[in-house]
């Protein structure tokens, strides 16, 4: 494992400089978001507002990112990459500070959904832009990717659950102390569009039509039961996610540290499944393994919240966490496997969309479990959603995919018809 993170960090001055320079945003504002998604909730809850209201603003995001994931990725097409990652994270620093900025609702508001307006930019252009700039090397630069990211997230997470408590020492202002971190945050965000002004520049082809027929005539059956399961997974993720720092500081009783130092230690599991993932697929199918972490994550969910101790919570959510990530990324890769090339863009949007309308929707809803201090439900709903989540991917796909990948090769098993 050593050996194999040592070989890709060595690999990295061999990659394009371009890529270079995105590893460098993406350090900076996964710090951010890290800092962030620690305090937020907390900051929120320390001026009085009630929990459902929190929901309601952790809903505004997600429902944004949703209608725009379409758009954001017409604009990427055509201003480019560079352009557009450099707006992306210009306007999602100036989203975030402005959600921190007053406590006046209205504007806390306008910010989250501006956050969701552009966030799905990240995630959308970041395929295109890496395939872009590498070769040979694309698959260490997206390994890569996703190893800064989780670590910086993992830091951000570390400083957002250590800081405040030493300024609020200093200033003896809880509302304050989160302010100014959240402050920090928007900064870290905003200066990851400062690499990407040295980006070469990728100059989208001038007459090249901008068209919404691959989002909406590339929809398929596949396409739709590749949604519905999704919005199933972004449920089951969102109820814990979402409200993670209220559940283990206001269920668990324990410090804002100990969250940061549980979101620290998930980098240990989700490193070792991001590049043992692979072998483990390869060995035992790549469905067949997105089928048993859902239903280990199934367990877990539950287990997160079946008492109130925090050291079984903490773990639990860990491997949680890690399973659904790893699932995730193979998830993605049987999708497109089994899309055809006309349905390849519909699927992959509509997976975005479909999941980002259920994280709202546990949003809204947890919320509102926690105003009632009904925090099990949250995690017996997660279960569920999970549950269903195993059990449609088993109807939808499990009997026509679910052998090993050696054996689809022997067997010539070849993607729908186009």
């Amino acid at each position: 494992m050593v050996s194999v993170i040592s070989q890709y960090l060595k690999n990295i001055k061999f990659f394009n400089r371009n890529i270079k320079l995105y590893l460098i945003a993406t350090a900076l504002i996964n710090i951010g978001f890290g800092i962030f998604y620690a305090d937020f909730n907390l900051y929120v809850l320390s001026m009085g507002m009630k929990p459902d209201f929190l929901g309601i603003i952790l809903s505004l995001a997600p429902f944004a990112e949703g209608l725009s994931s379409i758009p954001i990725g017409f604009l990427a097409e055509k201003i480019g990459f560079k352009r557009s990652l450099i707006m992306v994270y210009i306007i999602l620093g100036m989203a975030y500070f402005s959600q921190i900025i007053s406590p006046n609702r209205s504007l806390i508001m306008l910010g989250s959904f501006m956050v969701g307006l552009v966030a799905g930019g990240n995630f959308i252009i970041q395929l295109p832009f890496i395939s872009h700039f590498t070769k040979e090397d694309r698959n260490q630069a997206f390994t890569l990717t996703m190893l800064v990211y989780y670590i910086m997230y993992a830091i951000g997470g570390l400083i957002g659950g250590y800081l405040p408590a030493i300024i609020n020492t200093v200033i003896m202002n809880e509302t304050l102390s989160y302010r100014i971190i959240l402050a920090v945050s928007s900064l870290f965000i905003v200066l990851g569009a400062l690499p990407m002004w040295f980006v070469d520049e990728d100059k989208p082809d001038p007459n090249k039509k901008i068209s919404l027929d691959p989002y909406l005539k590339g929809i398929d059956a596949n396409t739709i039961k590749f949604a519905v399961v999704e919005l199933f997974v972004g449920i089951g993720l969102a109820f814990i996610i979402s409200f993670l720092n209220v559940i283990f500081v206001y269920y668990f009783h324990v410090s804002l540290e100990f969250y940061g130092t549980t979101m620290a230690l998930l980098v240990i599991p989700t490193a070792l499944f991001l590049f043992l993932g692979p072998a483990i697929a390869d060995r035992i199918g790549n469905l067949r393994t997105v089928l048993i972490s859902r239903l280990l994550a199934t367990v877990l969910a539950y287990c997160i919240v079946m008492t109130t101790n925090p050291y079984v919570g903490a773990a639990s959510f860990i491997l949680f966490r890690s399973l659904f990530g790893f699932s995730q990324s193979l998830w993605f890769s049987f999708a497109t496997s089994v899309s055809t090339r006309r349905s390849r863009m519909a699927t992959s949007t509509w997976l975005e969309i479909t999941f980002q309308v259920g994280m709202g929707i546990a949003a809204l809803v947890g919320g509102r479990l926690i105003a009632n201090e009904s925090y099990v439900m949250l995690g017996v709903i997660s279960a569920v959603a999970t549950a269903i989540c195993f059990v449609l991917t088993y109807i939808f796909f499990g009997k026509e995919h679910m052998i090993p990948w050696k054996e689809m090769r022997h067997k010539q098993i070849k993607p729908l018809a186009e």
